[in-house]
């Protein structure tokens, strides 16, 4: 991996440009390549793959099992099911550490690989009842390198899609506002209709970066509250998380081992 991909991908702003919109409160347009871009209506990116399957011979496809070993000299995987794959070439989507462990004949890939650094990721979802607030407005995605939240980054999902929430006629019911001390003043217990709009957010975690996972969900709400995102009163009818044991790969060497 290196940096080239950063010239294209990563804007470079005027800082004087900058500076200024945010004094004058305007929108910068056109910003990086991203400041246009298609997304599916319905099943979030994980449609497109979906449809391109459909596409395939079905008989080829194998669910409800995993490769637990690869003998890398006879180009065999061996299943969890007890099955064997003979293939001429691999494509693998497994972390390259991961893949090297179950791999024989790897050496010394396998060590090296050992010696990558990556950093886990925590993906947290909050629904809320009522309609997005004009502060946020059509945004997408915004970054947050401040330390009153625990998250690096949120994507308002139902912006993308208002396929990406229920609909408002959906009635769900209120599992607390985002101020839990002020559930008792809402109706906790009642199927209500919407209308509703989400959040999704990233938590990065690593050696250099701890988290409390068991408090994270709570402590991401509160972090909403504190960056604006929402108000104290809002209502939330659901939450969704979970850990990517390898989220990011990162761009800088392991320190050598010192040595006694």
């Amino acid at each position: 991996m290196q940096c080239e991909w950063l010239g294209e991908r990563v804007a470079a702003p005027s800082l004087k440009l900058v500076v200024s919109n945010v004094l004058n409160k305007k929108v910068a347009g056109n910003w990086g390549p991203n400041a246009t871009f298609r997304f599916p209506a319905r099943d979030g990116t994980g449609g497109i793959w979906k449809a391109v399957a459909k596409t395939l011979p079905q008989e080829r496809f194998q669910f409800d099992t995993k490769v637990e070993k690869i003998d890398a000299s006879n180009k065999v995987a061996h299943l969890s099911d007890g099955s064997k794959v003979s293939y001429r070439s691999m494509i693998s989507t497994m972390p390259l550490d991961q893949i090297t462990e179950i791999s024989s004949d790897l050496e010394p890939l396998r060590s090296t690989s050992r010696d990558l650094v990556f950093s886990s990721t925590h993906v947290i979802g909050v629904g809320i009842r009522g309609v997005l607030p004009p502060r946020i407005g059509d945004k997408c995605w915004l970054y947050f390198p401040e330390d009153d939240c625990p998250f690096y980054r949120a994507t308002v999902f139902s912006n993308y899609s208002p396929y990406n929430c229920p609909q408002a006629d959906a009635q769900l019911k209120t599992m607390q506002t985002a101020d839990p001390s002020l559930s008792s003043k809402v109706d906790t217990t009642t199927a209500r209709p919407g209308p509703y709009w989400s959040l999704m957010l990233e938590v990065s975690q690593s050696k250099q970066k701890p988290v409390d996972e068991a408090n994270l969900l709570a402590e991401s709400i509160q972090g909403l509250i504190n960056t604006g995102l929402l108000s104290p009163e809002d209502e939330i009818v659901s939450t969704y998380h979970r850990k990517f044991y390898h989220g990011e790969p990162l761009l800088f060497p392991r320190l050598p081992r010192a040595s006694h």
